[in-house]
Formats: C-alpha cells, structure tokens, sequence
C-alpha cells in the first residue's frame, strides 16, 4: 500500500506489535455493546482516562478487549474484572488495548479552522508583543503525529507569512510509545490525509 511520508521523515513505520492490534472480527455474545459501555465505564478511571473521550471510538477498544478475552480464555467482562482484581499485571495488557490509534490530518475540521483562523494567530501576536523569537506549542496525546503536523502545516499556510519573524516550536507527547514511534517516522496512508487541502496532500511524498 501506498503511503504519504512526511517530507523531512524518511524512514518506514516498524511492524506493530501483536497483543491489542484492531482486528475486522464482530464482537462474540459475550462482549456486545453495552457490556463493553459497562465495562469501560469501570476500568477507565483506573486507568486515569476518562469514558467522554471513548464513547465515539469504544469500537475499536472493544474489539481489542473481545480479543484479549479470547486470548486469556474468559466468558466475560464480568469474569475480567474479577481476573483484574487477581493479576495486577493484567492492567497493563486492558491500558495498551484502550490506546486510540484512530487519528488523520485536520481530524477536526471546524477546530483546526478556528486554530488557524483566530487562535494561532493571535498566539503569535501575543509572542511578539512580549518579544519572543518563537511560540511554543504541545500536542498532548498526539498518537501517530497527525495533530502536530496538522498544526505546523497550519503554521505555514496562515501564521508564518504574517510573522515572518516569529518561529513554532511544537512539543509532541503521548504516554504510548509506539505511537510516538510513528510520528517520528512520518508515513501515513492516504486514508490519513483525506482532510488536508488539495493544496497541502499534492506536496506530500508518495513512497511504496
């Protein structure tokens, strides 16, 4: 498959690891919809995540749970708890299942218009009033990288020819390491980039 590289990155994203990658089977009886709502209703605050944030993606986290039940040869969430509770370890395994690995370019359209529009420009104003040389930015959970690289494409189509002499520092983090992993390589598929302006998604590199 084809893939859009980041034009400064030139590296292939490493194969991913096997445990709680999203498979394309249904759910089994045991793990439908609203057992799983339960379920992660439960487990998140442990995890210190919060459940707003998964209702739009449970999916995929449910998907990778249902594996994990299989793996581990459990009838039910109701059984995994009560398997938690036993195997502290276990823990581990249910966080890496509830990473959202689902991200693209301009994700949100409407947010990064008003980023672009209002928002980083009058962050810049602001910079250079103060007499900074550069704005600093963090992208807190930033997955494969689409948000940051949204954001400093942003920079230079709207920001930078107005602030020619301000600079964008942006600070990426995410508490999975293999997505950062990703973002450091740069390549998306064009699935990914499906959001961007015309004008943006013709400079990226096609590779593969």
């Amino acid at each position: 498959m084809a893939a859009a590289v980041w034009p400064h990155q030139g590296r292939r994203a490493a194969a991913e690891p096997q445990l709680c990658r999203t498979l394309s089977f249904s759910l089994v009886p045991w793990m439908n919809d609203s057992d799983c709502i339960s379920f992660l209703q439960w487990a998140l605050p442990q995890l210190r995540m919060r459940w707003a944030g998964f209702r739009r993606v449970r999916k995929q986290v449910c998907k990778r749970i249902a594996r994990r039940l299989r793996v581990l040869g459990l009838p039910g969430s109701d059984a995994y708890r009560v398997y938690l509770s036993a195997n502290p370890d276990e823990w581990i395994a249910l966080d890496r299942c509830c990473r959202i690995t689902l991200s693209r370019f301009y994700r949100d359209r409407r947010a990064f218009d008003l980023l672009g529009e209002t928002v980083l420009p009058v962050l810049a104003t602001q910079a250079l009033q103060r007499g900074d040389t550069c704005l600093q930015l963090w992208s807190a959970g930033c997955a494969g990288g689409e948000e940051p690289y949204s954001l400093a494409l942003l920079w230079q189509r709207r920001v930078s020819p107005l602030c020619p002499g301000l600079g964008l520092q942006i600070l990426a983090t995410d508490s999975d390491p293999r997505s950062l992993e990703r973002a450091a390589v740069g390549a998306y598929s064009p699935a990914s980039l499906k959001a961007l302006p015309a004008i943006v998604s013709k400079s990226m590199c096609m590779v593969g």
